[in-house]
């Protein structure tokens, strides 16, 4: 069942970087792409288990570098693998804009396996 967990506020995510939120125990990375759509996705490379937060993410594809051994993920198309060396796709997770507390917050969907 996917619960959805407040991450951080709209305003926190922009198309020039990576952010970087610890969300019910586990490392996401959100990014905005040059039409204004949120992601959020896993923080590791599924090549080598790499951190993608240091990725160069480019806004006009939605598709991030991984800075170890340059695969290159999809984000806007279910993580699709666009360059390997990796060949599995990078889990992209549901997500939800809601007011929290006043602020246009971003929820992110993850599993709960309880």
């Amino acid at each position: 069942m996917v619960m959805f967990y407040p991450a951080l506020p709209l305003s926190d995510v922009d198309s020039l970087k990576i952010v970087k939120r610890n969300v019910d125990g586990m490392a996401v990375l959100f990014a905005r792409d040059s039409q204004g759509a949120v992601f959020a996705f896993e923080n590791n490379c599924s090549h080598a288990d790499k951190p993608l937060e240091r990725g160069v993410w480019n806004p006009q594809t939605a598709e991030i570098l991984c800075p170890f051994h340059k695969a290159v993920f999809d984000v806007r198309h279910a993580g699709k693998v666009k360059a390997g060396p990796a060949v599995v796709s990078l889990q992209v997770f549901p997500l939800e804009i809601r007011m929290h507390a006043g602020v246009e917050t971003v929820f992110v969907g993850l599993d709960n396996e309880d």
